[in-house]
């Protein structure tokens, strides 16, 4: 589990990153990142049409398993909101990893000397 300094945990923080925050999206994922002044916090989110709650779950865990290897490369001073797209479900683990591995480098908070 991510700590709790890292998560986004009340509506209004959802809100400002939909609102003010840019999109970035891939084929299972879609992330909208709002510039903070230090430290980063994640939101995790899985619509019904995914499917009932113990799968939204499980979607759920694996995303925050794939933000929690991604943690170390990451570039500090940002809010990200992590939305399951509808298809989430037809990828496998290391797809939603390099997917997500994807967003982060295209909203330029992966740290350059680290490509891997």
């Amino acid at each position: 589990m991510l700590p709790r300094q890292q998560r986004l945990r009340r509506r209004k923080d959802f809100l400002a990153c939909y609102n003010e925050g840019k999109a970035y999206t891939q084929p299972h994922l879609v992330m909208y990142l709002r510039p903070q002044r230090e430290g980063q916090r994640f939101g995790f989110v899985v619509g019904k049409k995914v499917g009932k709650a113990v799968v939204r779950n499980r979607v759920k865990r694996r995303l925050r398993a794939a933000c929690r290897e991604c943690l170390p490369h990451l570039r500090p001073g940002f809010d990200a909101v992590i939305v399951a797209r509808r298809n989430v479900l037809e990828a496998d683990y290391h797809q939603l990893l390099h997917e997500m591995r994807q967003l982060f480098q295209s909203a330029k908070v992966w740290k350059a000397d680290e490509r891997s």
